[in-house]
């Protein structure tokens, strides 16, 4: 009986392995395989050069500043992708009056589409009609406005609050789901053998969520670097490269310059090390659940 069992579900999940291989699997080895060949356009005529496309791209000038802006954008998104959601969602773990109404409004940012939500805050932020810089006029705060994503001291800045902006929604759903299984019981009997704020989280909560904090953690690695339409809608990796990201020069790589197997050699990279990422990720979680 449990062996039929066993045949059911991978029945149910051929399905979501078939999704997997046709619209992921298959492109990412496809893909691997052309960063060999010299293409401009993907097909046609392709010339093989071994690992070519992967010192060229390594050799190129701005490489270097794309791994370090990318590196920048993670670890920033990082940090404000896994501490603020989980804080938000401690201090709204509890019954109050618009707690709906709170959430409802919360997760506008999350459920607007990359490209509209960067369109409207382009809009926001436009020097000259712009409501952020009428607002800060308006209320003394600067006396010209400022070219928030034309400035180079300005646009990553911006970019990396935005990109926490629209995020963290889905990571304070998550952390809610996580603190939904401690009764409240427990926080009562904690308080009043006089356990402070600092103590509930690190010997209640922690124990209880450790697993879905670093699960959220990783969830923000994935989406900071991989939101590309974010960066290339507001400021299309400049100004003077300050937001040039590796998913920007993949993207200039096959669109502007051409270069398809240079540009998957670098998607290729990309796609190992978020792998491994995953994996180091997967062992930890597991030997947690475990436990």
């Amino acid at each position: 009986m449990k062996k039929i069992n066993q045949k059911i579900g991978y029945l149910f999940l051929a399905p979501l392995a078939l999704i997997v291989i046709v619209f992921l699997l298959y492109p990412f080895i496809k893909g691997f395989i052309l960063s060999f060949f010299e293409t401009k356009y993907g097909f046609g005529n392709m010339q093989f050069v071994a690992f070519e496309n992967y010192f060229s791209v390594i050799k190129d000038k701005s490489f270097l500043l794309a791994i370090k802006n990318s590196l920048i954008w993670v670890l920033a998104g990082l940090v404000l992708n896994t501490v603020f959601p989980m804080l938000i969602a401690i201090l709204i773990n509890r019954n109050f009056i618009g707690k709906q109404l709170t959430m409802g409004i919360m997760l506008i940012s999350w459920m607007t589409p990359v490209v509209g939500f960067s369109m409207m805050w382009k809009w926001l932020l436009e020097p000259q009609l712009g409501i952020v810089n009428e607002f800060l006029k308006y209320t003394g705060v600067i006396d010209t406005s400022i070219n928030f994503l034309g400035d180079s001291n300005w646009a990553f800045g911006i970019c990396i609050f935005l990109n926490f902006l629209q995020f963290f929604p889905f990571g304070v759903l998550l952390m809610l789901s996580a603190l939904s299984v401690i009764p409240n019981e427990l926080y009562d009997a904690m308080r009043i053998d006089g356990a402070t704020q600092i103590k509930i989280f690190t010997n209640l909560i922690l124990p209880v969520a450790g697993s879905m904090i670093s699960f959220l953690a990783f969830l923000g690695i994935v989406w900071t670097f991989s939101n590309y339409s974010l960066i290339y809608v507001l400021t299309k990796g400049g100004p003077n490269y300050s937001t040039y990201t590796v998913p920007i020069m993949i993207y200039e790589k096959a669109f502007s310059e051409f270069q398809v197997g240079q540009s998957l050699a670098l998607a290729s990279i990309v796609a190992v090390v978020l792998i491994l990422i995953g994996i180091l990720f997967g062992k930890s979680f597991f030997k947690k659940v475990e436990i």
